[in-house]
């Protein structure tokens, strides 16, 4: 089997030892997967050839990169940075041939799409299933940038994306990918009306059961008998959030229940609450609390030495 552009083959194009993979699927033939490559100073250098592959790959330059830094000859055009901007975004199809060269220092956040998962994202937004990507490169793309770092946070500190998480972002990407970068029409209408009651009910037993994320959107759609693109639309106007902002919703609640009824230090409730630590979870909670779970704690039982 070909290697494909994530994770260690990646990093090999690259020359990056320096890498951090997370894939949606299965390893050998995942539909999305989110790779970061980092690299200190080094000369200019012509990467390996990657060989063929029926996906998208998106590439995001966290710090600015400078003119020159990268260029490639794709489909026999020359290419390249043309702005140093933070977050600057690439979109290249991944069947199209192309020689490149790199310099260092870089620190780039590449996403891996299917074919497959763009096919299906098309067919559950009632849109021809049949695209052809607009190639751009080092472009500012805002949906792109915030999607960047609402995941970057989790990565720098180690923390694992949850299955969720990573669901979540390959849904928003794929749809974005499609209307902004391979000029499908406007996805189907938002409907009118969110989750029925028994679907917002049977949503949540869901989430509450799976606080650590361990869940597909897939899995959270079949219960409900809805398409995923269709129940993250209804979900949202049921909730007024995503799925994923309403589970860390849901961990904060839990946690809450256990600061107060329960004499458990903060690694224990951190881990009952689906955090992968203590430092997640205290972070997440001041985040949205303003006050540590500590000091939150002690306000609300009454002990406020």
């Amino acid at each position: 089997m070909s290697r494909l552009m994530y994770g260690s083959s990646l990093a090999d194009v690259f020359s990056s030892p320096a890498y951090d993979c997370r894939v949606v699927g299965s390893d050998q033939r995942p539909e999305f997967a989110v790779t970061r490559l980092r690299s200190g100073p080094r000369e200019m250098e012509k990467a390996p050839m990657y060989p063929p592959d029926q996906a998208i790959l998106i590439c995001v330059s966290l710090t600015p990169a400078a003119i020159g830094q990268w260029k490639a000859s794709y489909n026999s055009r020359n290419v390249g940075v043309t702005r140093a901007i933070p977050f600057a975004a690439t979109f290249i199809d991944l069947n199209c041939r192309m020689e490149m060269w790199v310099r260092g220092p870089f620190d780039y956040l590449h996403y891996y799409l299917s074919r497959d998962l763009l096919e299906r994202i098309a067919q559950d937004n009632a849109v021809a299933s049949s695209f052809q990507l607009q190639e751009v490169f080092f472009v500012e793309d805002l949906v792109v940038a915030q999607m960047t770092k609402n995941i970057l946070t989790p990565i720098q500190h180690g923390e694992p994306l949850d299955r969720l998480a990573l669901d979540q972002t390959a849904a928003v990407l794929g749809a974005h990918t499609l209307q902004a970068r391979c000029g499908a029409p406007k996805f189907a209408v938002t409907p009118r009306r969110g989750l029925e009651p028994w679907q917002k009910l049977r949503t949540e037993e869901m989430l509450r059961a799976h606080l650590e994320g361990n869940i597909t959107l897939t899995e959270l759609a079949t219960a409900c008998s809805l398409s995923a693109s269709h129940f993250g639309r209804c979900f949202r106007l049921s909730f007024g959030t995503s799925v994923h902002q309403r589970l860390i919703q849901l961990r904060i609640e839990h946690a809450k229940h256990l600061l107060l009824r329960t004499h458990q230090t903060l690694v224990e409730i951190a881990l009952l609450s689906g955090f992968c630590d203590q430092a997640a979870f205290s972070r997440t909670f001041s985040r949205l609390e303003h006050r540590t779970p500590s000091r939150w704690r002690r306000l609300n039982s009454g002990d406020q030495k």
